[in-house]
């Protein structure tokens, strides 16, 4: 007769009794703790939207790079990439110092002896993105906590904004653009008019500028699949002002106006410029992109 024939009905009920005691009082088997997974799930899905966004996007615009530095064409050269995308993200993960936040990264910061050698503005913008996302999935030095919150975002982007990249881009002749027949734009925006500050004084128009609701003019949240706050991006509204199309017969039009492309290409080098050094943590420096174009803008003071 085996052990269990002498577990009589009492005391198999007994038994199960003290199992349940034991459990309720944690002398049971034990849960993992879920604020523990939850932090370890939110690491993980980090580190996958790392690497997806290098495999997506930057593994095809560095293409230029993998001739060299994925041994086909210059063996010579340090080896970190391959022809492949999954490959090359691994050959990088084995590259000390590779993966690192965009201001320590030698990705971004390394200048090649042959002046014909560098980072396009383009190539800077993605890269920085990707090591960004790398740096904070993997909590390493120089990461630059991400925004929860469109407040938080905003607060962030205005604390960013460098009035030495301002002046590089020549931002304050936006106050200056001509409309067809009512003058420049600070004829109406000079106080705000329209949630647009647009005066003659350039630092006044910056720090203005810094405010809500007159920060949306250049930039605005992105929602994700959930609904929830995301990142920011270019709001792009004051060039987009100059294509709306007035519906006849309205007498409440905004006034028409041809944006020159001197502005146009200021706004969105300085929008992005300062997001770029909002994600690299180098707001503080008189960071733009290379070949960023001239500093003229062209329309004024």
């Amino acid at each position: 007769m085996t052990p269990r024939s002498y577990l009589g009905r009492g005391s198999a009920v007994a038994l199960l009794a003290a199992l349940v005691a034991a459990a309720t009082a944690g002398g049971g088997c034990k849960s993992k703790d879920s604020s523990t997974d939850n932090g370890s799930s939110s690491q993980d899905d980090a580190r996958a939207e790392a690497h997806d966004y290098y495999v997506q996007h930057v593994h095809n615009a560095l293409g230029t790079c993998i001739a060299c530095h994925g041994g086909t064409q210059d063996p010579t050269a340090p080896q970190f990439m391959a022809t492949a995308a999954d490959d090359s993200y691994t050959a990088m993960e084995k590259s000390a110092g590779l993966i690192a936040a965009p201001k320590n990264s030698p990705l971004v910061q390394y200048i090649h002896t042959n002046p014909n050698i560098g980072v396009s503005p383009e190539q800077r913008s993605i890269l920085t993105t990707w090591l960004s996302l790398e740096a904070t999935a993997r909590s390493l030095e120089g990461a630059v906590a991400k925004a929860k919150t469109i407040t938080d975002a905003y607060a962030q982007f205005a604390k960013c904004m460098n009035f030495d990249v301002w002046t590089y881009y020549r931002m304050g002749d936006i106050s200056f653009t001509q409309t067809d027949s009512e003058g420049p734009c600070l004829g109406c925006h000079s106080t705000g008019q329209g949630s647009a500050w647009l005066s003659a004084p350039g630092r006044e128009t910056f720090e203005k500028a810094q405010q809500f609701p007159y920060i949306q003019k250049f930039v605005v949240g992105k929602l994700n699949d959930k609904g929830s706050f995301e990142s920011l991006v270019a709001s792009n509204r004051l060039i987009e002002k100059a294509n709306e199309i007035c519906p006849p017969g309205s007498t409440s039009c905004h006034p028409r106006f041809g944006l020159p492309p001197a502005i146009y290409n200021a706004i969105e080098g300085f929008v992005q410029t300062t997001l770029e050094n909002m994600t690299s943590g180098t707001c503080s420096a008189f960071v733009v992109p290379q070949d960023a174009g001239p500093k003229d803008a062209g329309d004024g003071g």
